[in-house]
This record gives structure tokens, sequence and C-alpha cells, in this order.
């Protein structure tokens, strides 16, 4: 049964009507000066053709160039045949959570499942269709199914709020490929918003690889970290877009609590702070203005209750000891190396430059002027070159951190535990168990005035002295921050030529162009005969 693989181009089988129309209508004469009466024999010949809305005469031409029209308009349309061989088509969907951007009210993943049911469509039936969802984990939700079947479980899906490993997806459509034999030809189409060719570590070939971006980039807003406890909420804004002033509200425990407007500047963040009952259980933040994403507008997090920790300083810092005193579970107490020994406390802050954070003292005691501590060793100071920006590892000590902006003057490179921070390539913020190193002076460095630094200190506290009960039950993860930028789209990108096989049938249009430029030669030719 012939289909068309490109309906929407049917507008174009109007344009052989309007051929007859052509020939109908007026021929619009323009005066010139001839040197002879004798063409004047030709124009009254010429004249009762010219009339409109006349009987058209015998014309050769006429006939063909509406064939011709006709075809030029059925080759658009990309007619095909029953007949291609029917082979495994995987379809992989991104639900990570940048899917659920919307563009004029409708989702891109709801413009992913479109894209999809119409390419299921045109394929045979006896295509062998999978369907996959990448999420943070790859999840098979059809294999070697049916049309209808397929359609249905493209309908069901949904996305989740974590970022996608579509690596893991594209290396289970190989897979699948593979298993079906070189005899059976393959296709895997991805429908993402932001994957690249450059992106698939499947080099085997065993599929033709197409790549479907749903959507338009589009500007959003964010609140990509929470935390409160005894009274205090602290969240954290991002703003992906331009300069703008977002409204802010707090709920505890469903209760409006507290509200707050912040300005943000292009690209930047900002960290919000909000007054919380001391008997919440659980807070709940939210942007009022609406934008692209509205699932990561909303946070909500559970109050930690924690008992009161001691925590030993000896290094002078007042932007310390102020970050300290912002949790009220702490007691902070200034202390001098000597009396180490003789101090009591659930956390240990040592030195400046590294400054240590430690729940344990070592046997021997501490030795300002080693060049190690436990696990840890640092090497002598060395100057920052100008501009150099620090980079941020995944670890529980830099949560929420973004450090835009923020400068060193001289650090000392940290060996030795897992790495938070790194500038130049070197470790200049690292952990192990019941310890981290900040290998630089506090005063050499100006991220003691920028809020990303009471949010290290605090993810520091989080991770040496967690708190011993918490305010209700576990809140749904919020989404990650790259997730949150949905300024961009990435472009499609098609299976080259090549790679291609056709599951669609046998497709008329190479035969109808070759017809239609063979129709042009002809009209041509009977044109210059005719004339």
């Amino acid at each position: 049964m012939l289909h068309f693989l490109s309906p929407g181009f049917a507008w174009a089988l109007a344009v052989p009507a309007l051929i007859p129309v052509l020939y109908l209508l007026r021929r619009r004469f323009l005066l010139r000066q001839v040197p002879s009466v004798f063409l004047w024999r030709k124009s009254v010949m010429d004249y009762p053709v010219n009339r409109p809305f006349q009987r058209l005469i015998k014309n050769l031409l006429l006939p063909l160039q509406i064939l011709a029209a006709l075809v030029l308009a059925l080759a658009l349309m990309r007619p095909a045949i029953p007949g291609g061989t029917a082979g495994r088509t995987v379809l992989i969907f991104d639900v990570s959570g940048s899917m659920q951007a919307e563009t004029a009210g409708r989702s891109r993943l709801d413009l992913a499942k479109e894209e999809a049911l119409a390419l299921i469509r045109t394929l045979p039936a006896e295509e062998e269709i999978t369907v996959l969802a990448a999420g943070e984990e790859t999840h098979r939700l059809a294999l070697n199914a049916e049309k209808e079947e397929a359609e249905k479980t493209v309908l069901s899906l949904a996305c989740e709020r974590n970022s996608s490993d579509l690596s893991r997806a594209l290396a289970l459509a190989d897979a699948i490929a593979r298993d079906a034999g070189e005899e059976t030809a393959a296709n895997a189409v991805v429908y993402s918003d932001t994957f690249l060719r450059g992106q698939a570590t499947v080099r085997g070939g065993a599929f033709a690889l197409s790549i479907d971006n749903c959507g338009t980039g589009a500007e959003n807003r964010a609140v990509y970290s929470l935390e409160a406890a005894d009274g205090r909420a602290f969240a954290r804004v991002a703003n992906f877009g331009e300069n703008c002033i977002v409204s802010l509200t707090c709920e505890a425990d469903g209760v409006l609590c507290d509200a707050r407007e912040a300005e943000i500047s292009a690209g930047g963040t900002c960290g919000v702070s909000f007054a919380i009952p001391e008997d919440a259980k659980r807070v709940r933040v939210s942007v009022r203005e609406k934008d692209a994403l509205a699932a990561d507008n909303t946070a909500e997090a559970a109050v930690m209750h924690a008992v009161t920790r001691t925590v030993a300083v000896t290094s002078d810092s007042v932007f310390l000891e102020s970050a300290l005193r912002v949790r009220r579970d702490l007691t902070v107490v200034r202390t001098e190396e000597k009396a180490l020994a003789s101090t009591q406390a659930d956390l240990y802050i040592l030195g400046s430059d590294p400054l240590i954070v430690t729940r344990t003292l070592p046997e021997k005691g501490y030795d300002s002027e080693a060049a190690s501590f436990g696990p840890f060793s640092w090497e002598t100071e060395k100057n920052v070159a100008a501009g150099s920006a620090a980079a941020i590892s995944e670890s529980p000590l830099t949560g929420g951190l973004t450090l835009k902006d923020v400068f060193f003057r001289s650090v000392r490179p940290v060996n030795g535990g897992k790495t938070a921070v790194t500038l130049d390539g070197a470790t200049v913020i690292a952990y192990a168990d019941g310890m981290a190193v900040l290998g630089f002076d506090l005063h050499n460095s100006n991220l003691p005035l920028k809020y990303d630094f009471p949010v290290l200190i605090q993810n520091t506290l989080d991770w040496l002295l967690p708190a011993e009960t918490t305010g209700g039950e576990e809140t749904e993860s919020l989404m990650p921050l790259a997730e949150s930028d949905v300024r961009s789209v990435a472009p499609d990108d098609e299976a080259d030529a090549a790679q291609t096989r056709s599951s669609q049938g046998k497709e008329l249009t190479a035969l109808l162009l070759a017809a239609f430029l063979m129709l042009l030669l002809i009209e041509m030719g009977v044109s210059r005969y005719v004339g």
C-alpha cells in the first residue's frame, strides 16, 4: 500500500491546478517600437488566446507542465511502497530532568514522543522495536515489540530528576543490534535535548545512529541547594538567564513562614536565608515566577535537629568563626596548639596554612611545623597565576559550590585523601574519613567574602559532624544543577546516507525526481519547436 513519509508537503498538489489558470489569464503586452507592420499579423493571431477565460487551444506544453508539477509535488511527499526489509529499531529516550523543560506549553519529552510515534507509523509491520529510557540508570521498557505495543510504551514515558547516562543506553542498543546478526539491519534513534554524536562511545557500527534533539532554549531559574536547622533555612538559587529579581517563599510543615526577594545577575547564583519555627520538621522553598522548567523551582529538606557540639579552633579568623556560629548546635572554643591535648571537643580546626579540620587528634599531638597530618601531606607554598579558576569535583564538601569569581594568591598543593577542589591541576581541598584539609590560608583568598565559604564550611561540618536526629522522612533529591541549564538545545544529527537502511518500504522519491528532470528536458525541447 502506498504511503507518504512527508505528507506535510501535500499543499504542493495545488500547484498543477494553477498552471491552467495562468494559460487562461490575459498576457500583459508591453509597448514596443517595431520596424515593420508585418509583425501585426502574428499579434492578431495571438490575441484570441490571450483574452481572459477563453477556451484553451491545443497546446502540448500545458499537459507537460502540469505533469511535471504533479511529479515534483509527489516527490516532495516522499511516497513509498511496501517492500523494505524489516529489521530492528531501537528508540532511546533521554528522561533526565532537563527534558521537562517546556516550549509553548509542551515539554521536550512530549515533543520527543511525537517524533517517535511519527517514526513508528512509517515502519514495516514486521519491524522489531525496542524502547529504552536513559536516566541515571537505563531501563528497557520494550524489547523487540510490535508497533502497537511500542506506541503504548512511548506514551507511558516520564522524566526523572537526575542526569542521564546515554552511553549505557547506546551500549545496550549495540548489544541488541549485534544479537540480531549482520543480516538484520538496525537503526537507533536518540531523543534528547543536548546529546551530540561526539558523545557516543559506541563505535561498533552495529546500527545506524540518528539523534533528534527536541525543544528550544529558554531562560530558567532553579533552587539547587537547601539546608535547614533549628530556626533557619538556607537556600541557593541559580539564574540561567538575564539579570532578574526572583520571589521566594518558604513553607514549614506546609505553612507559609517567610518570603524573600533576591536579585541575581545573569548566569549567577545567590544565597537566601529564611526564618523558620524552632520545632519545624520539613521546609519547602519555591520560586514564584514561572519559567521553562518547573521541576527545579521547588526544593524540600528535612530540618536537622542535632545535639550541641563543641568545635575547638586554633586559628585566628573572624570569617571562620562567623561561618561556624551560623550553626546553633555548635559551641566554638578558641584554644592554643599547646593546650590541644587537654581540650575536649567534637571537632578540631587546626592551623591556618593549611587549615585542617579533624574529628580526632593524632596520638603524638599536632605539630604546626610538620608537612603532614594523618593521610595528608602538603607541598611548599606557591603563588597562583592571575586568572586561574578552581575546578570542583563531586564530593561531600562541594555540594552547592560554584567558586565563581573566587581567586587565590597562593596555595599549598595537598597530597593524599580524596580530591574535592583543584587549582591548575593541583589539589587544594581534600578529604578523608574523619578529616579535611584546605591547602591555603584564608587570608590569601577572597573565598571568605563569597557565599561559597559558609556553604563549604557547612558541608564540611555535615560531613564530619552528621546530625544525630532529623526532622521527618527523607525528601526527594534535588535536581542536578547541570539539568537546570536549559538555555540551549543541540542540533539534530541524522545518520550518514551510507549507514541508513530502508525500514520504511521502498521509497520512490529518486524515481520521481528523475522523471521530473526528464519532463523538464522534454518541455524545453517542445517549447523551442513550438516557438
